[in-house]
């Protein structure tokens, strides 16, 4: 395939079911050895957009390329795709390899190559000793892979996965993670897969796709949609944020262009007064704005201590969640508002107790605008 031909685009696709709108008018492109996710809460349409590339439902307009040939009306059997479904439908009577070798057999290639293909599929998984067991047998990571072997068998030019590892417990689901970014690596072809779970598309993502309604929000490498969201549907649902309303006091001059092209910015917001910021070269005085300002950004210091970073209002401690390795703070300023705030766990800094008055800082550069 040339360099210049993605494995998947996406024209204006939009799907109807009755009067619901489950997809409204998508443009994607997924490129050659991507890995990919739609990310998205339930009912967005991330699991209708993966069918409508798997062939297993139809747009009601809109293109579907796969490998720059047009599949919009191409049956499933026929699209150069593979899917893995979640619960992973092994035949329950079929031994591990004969799940593995099913749609092989069904092409009616040779014997010899059925065998020899399977095989290859259990080694790609690490269950090559596993071949004569049945799916009742297994662990459900193990009936993970079979199922993964057994879409690659096909040699497919894109694995599409529906919430591959929903099923699993969360310590598995760990382990599975690391599991499947190796695997794509090996094989080398796109991973789409469909999830809800934020932090398995961080984890797993070369860049993510956020739905909401039935369109697509963001896309973008797992570090800028965490880091730079541009809604406040994103922020909101990937990580958490707190959320301030503000308007634009005063913008200072356009800083240098290695900068992205951002403006230092003077709010107001509420419940926390004047503000520094770094806000995008669009913006003026008087705009209203969003800041998106994550926990792990602010810092605490003992009230009355020295102050360290340009953004600081006084607060008291109204709770506090330790985890082990992070310690998470409930903060209410003086001024009225509430302000979730994480710090990594030290046996060198004591862990802060409600009602202790602190001082909350944070760096201009942390608190970025979001769209509504």
């Amino acid at each position: 395939m040339s360099a210049a031909v993605p494995s998947i685009e996406l024209k204006g696709v939009r799907k109807r079911f009755g009067s619901a709108v489950a997809v409204d008018g998508v443009d994607l492109t997924i490129g050659d050895g991507e890995f990919f996710a739609l990310l998205g809460p339930s009912g967005c349409g991330k699991t209708t957009l993966l069918r409508m590339i798997a062939g297993f439902e139809f747009p009601d307009s809109g293109r579907v390329l796969v490998e720059g040939k047009d599949v919009a009306r191409v049956p499933p059997n026929e699209r150069p795709v593979n899917m893995v479904f979640q619960h992973y439908a092994l035949f329950p009577h079929m031994t591990v390899a004969d799940n593995v070798a099913f749609g092989l057999r069904m092409k009616r290639l040779p014997q010899d190559e059925v065998v020899d293909r399977a095989a290859e599929g259990l080694r790609t998984v690490r269950l090559e000793s596993l071949g004569g067991r049945y799916p009742h047998q297994l662990s459900g990571g193990q009936q993970q892979r079979v199922a993964l072997a057994r879409a690659l068998v096909n040699r497919p030019e894109v694995l599409l996965l529906d919430e591959p590892l929903a099923a699993l417990d969360e310590r598995l689901r760990q382990d599975m993670r690391v599991e499947l970014k190796a695997l794509q690596a090996k094989v080398g072809i796109s991973f789409v897969f469909v999830t809800h779970d934020q932090e398995e598309a961080l984890a797993l993502a070369d860049r993510i796709a956020v739905m909401r309604a039935g369109r697509i929000e963001q896309v973008g490498t797992p570090q800028e949609v965490y880091e730079a969201p541009a809604t406040r549907f994103v922020a909101d649902f990937v990580g958490v944020s707190n959320l301030l309303p503000g308007a634009v006091v005063e913008v200072e001059p356009l800083l240098m262009e290695a900068e992205g092209g951002t403006r230092r910015a003077l709010l107001e917001v509420g419940g926390l007064g004047r503000v520094s910021a770094f806000l995008m070269n669009g913006a003026r005085a008087g705009d209203s704005v969003t800041l998106c300002l994550r926990p792990e950004r602010i810092h605490l210091a003992s009230d009355g201590s020295e102050a360290e970073l340009e953004n600081r209002v006084p607060g008291i401690v109204q709770s506090t969640v330790f985890l082990g390795g992070e310690v998470r703070y409930r903060v209410m300023t003086a001024s009225g508002r509430e302000l979730d705030a994480h710090e990594i766990s030290s046996p060198l800094r004591p862990v802060r107790r409600p009602g202790e008055r602190v001082l909350v800082q944070w760096r201009a550069e942390d608190a970025r605008p979001v769209r509504e």
